[in-house]
């Protein structure tokens, strides 16, 4: 299989924007893309302070949720919380504990371990807690399509779920449901993650049965850090709680949040970028190698020493989980490489592909080939897999047609996991193939990278960056801005790293001369001899440096500047947020 050339969608013209004159060209063209083509509309993506946040009673089952927790503590009852094992169900278990203890609440936490448990709500793990004087049990991250264990629990266990999975057909017996995707749910953003709908929980709290002993701010950056990780859309209230997570990561982070910056080297200012780049990575590293506890009791730590400890474990795992994830994405991608060019989806598996990175491995493989991918781990009897999808393609919709042969499955439109009969597997490879080739069409997998703003290098200064982070934080449904600079010449390329695994280009047009990177993309260095002229996307950065701000371009994608010449493009995928 070959990797397609990217389709670059330009920029409409633009228009005029009445009231928008005082910002630069440039920006002006962004905002028209965005719909934005006068002053009042700009209103909203400046809205990002949590004073105006929707009412978290809007949340069907808020209410009964705050009462059985007031009723739990002021009878000392004990209350377990039960997480998942990557960063937002993490960050969601870590947010309630910690506001919880602050009221006096007795409170137990509860991982699942990846491997030996799998995902979501288990019986035997209810039934522990149980056994240990839990007498409530609050999820975080699972538990919404949970309908037998919830019903198999013991007969004195109150549960209340917290979620933002999808809802089946039939609703969980629990005594609450805070989730709010499901029916007949008021609350006006459904798009929350499950750390911020364990904010929305603690703020509910506060407001209805601790008023002045609960703070839920105080581990707004860990709410910040699991909604960026989990990719949801950084839209709404969304916008608003990443905003002050990263004012909080920024001036005054929890123990937790400052031992794992230090560990990843972070100085500063800190973006949306690292937490999706550099913090969640290590955070999942805990589920995906060992056990995900590791990372809960980073956040819950009380000491600086305790939290170091944490951070350095978990980037110890980080760099095991890279080489892993390395080995697996060579493996496959010589096996993708053999593939005809019209395979519909990309369907692998080895029982010598570690289970908690094959997630990784199929998200590397749809950056590189665009087709959805699903990896398994081919165990002797169950193979479990996992696998991401590209647009158009609902994975849940595909698992369900597949049903038949799968023991479990479960996810989002994205992404998802499934587990299969080792003697099904084969079967179950040809039906998701049958099932994409009747759902997606050859135009589906064009990818395209919507082009915000043409620009000179001369435009590229650092009064245009401070616009451009008026839009921020980026991410899923609030892409960074991606702009193009025509017949751009390359004056010198080089590696840099520690590895020398990454690209460095001088550039420079009629205009100005500007530095570009490219991370991971050092392969590219012979194509880039000095005086060739390309045609280049890419974000812009901005860092400090001897006391000046200085701008610097993330290149996304390069092509040849001559459009008559027949080269292929230079394959710089475009970040994935």
């Amino acid at each position: 299989m070959k990797k397609e050339r990217r389709h670059w969608l330009l920029p409409d013209p633009l228009r005029a924007q009445p009231g928008l004159e005082a910002f630069s060209p440039v920006f002006r063209q962004i905002l028209h893309g965005r719909g934005v083509t006068q002053a009042a509309q700009l209103e909203p993506w400046q809205r990002t302070d949590l004073a105006g946040a929707p009412d978290p009673f809007l949340l069907k089952d808020m209410g009964a949720a705050c009462d059985l927790i007031k009723a739990a503590v002021d009878r000392g009852d004990r209350i377990a919380v039960y997480g998942d094992y990557d960063a937002d169900g993490v960050t969601a278990a870590a947010v309630l504990a910690r506001g919880l203890r602050a009221v006096g609440g007795d409170v137990l936490t509860y991982i699942p371990n990846r491997f030996s448990e799998g995902y979501g709500l288990n019986i035997e793990a209810l039934r522990d807690l149980h056994g240990r004087g839990a007498r409530l049990v609050i999820s975080c991250d699972c538990g919404t399509n949970s309908i037998e264990v919830a019903r198999q629990r013991p007969a004195d266990l109150r549960l209340i779920v917290t979620d933002h999975h999808e809802v089946g057909s039939e609703r969980p017996p629990v005594d609450a449901l805070i989730n709010p995707k499901q029916p007949e749910c008021r609350y006006p953003f459904d798009g929350l993650a499950a750390c911020g709908v364990a904010y929305k929980l603690l703020v509910a709290l506060e407001r209805r049965a601790f008023a002045g002993r609960l703070d839920p701010a105080a581990s707004i950056d860990a709410v910040a850090l699991g909604t960026v990780a989990d990719v949801v859309p950084l839209r709404s209230e969304n916008r608003a709680l990443v905003r002050a997570g990263l004012e909080k990561l920024n001036r005054d982070p929890s123990l937790g949040c400052a031992a794992l910056m230090a560990a990843a080297g972070i100085r500063g200012p800190v973006t949306a970028e690292h937490l999706a780049f550099q913090l969640a990575p290590r955070i999942n590293a805990a589920g995906r190698m060992e056990d995900a506890v590791l990372a809960l009791d980073l956040f819950l730590a009380e000491t600086e020493e305790a939290a170091q400890a944490a951070a350095e474990k978990l980037q110890a795992q980080n760099a095991e989980r890279q080489r892993l994830t390395a080995e697996i994405v060579k493996d496959a991608r010589a096996q993708v490489l053999d593939l005809p060019d019209d395979v519909p989806a990309i369907v692998l598996g080895s029982p010598d592909w570690p289970l908690g990175v094959i997630g990784l491995a199929a998200s590397r493989l749809v950056e590189e080939f665009y087709r959805p991918a699903f990896v398994f781990n081919l165990a002797e009897e169950e193979s479990r897999g996992s696998a991401r999808s590209i647009d158009g393609l609902h994975l849940v919709d595909c698992l369900d047609a597949c049903a038949p042969l799968l023991l479990r499955y479960g996810g989002h439109a994205m992404a998802a996991g499934m587990t299969v009969r080792r003697d099904q597997f084969e079967a179950l490879a040809e039906a998701i193939r049958r099932h994409v080739a009747s759902a997606l069409d050859g135009a589906a997998y064009r990818r395209s990278i919507k082009v915000e703003a043409k620009a000179s290098l001369a435009d590229l200064k650092p009064s245009l960056h401070q616009e451009i982070q008026m839009l921020a934080p980026f991410g899923l449904g609030n892409r960074e801005p991606i702009l193009l600079s025509r017949s751009v010449e390359v004056l010198r390329a080089e590696g840099f790293g520690s590895d020398g695994r990454h690209l460095r280009v001088q550039l420079r047009d009629a205009t100005a001369t500007r530095e570009a990177i490219a991370f991971d993309k050092a392969p590219a260095l012979p194509h880039l001899p000095p005086g060739r002229r390309l045609d280049i996307l890419y974000t812009l950065d901005c860092e400090r440096w001897d006391g000046y701000d200085r701008i610097r371009l993330h290149l996304r994608d390069l092509r040849p500047a001559e459009p008559a010449t027949p080269l292929a493009v230079i394959a710089v995928p475009a970040t994935v947020h």
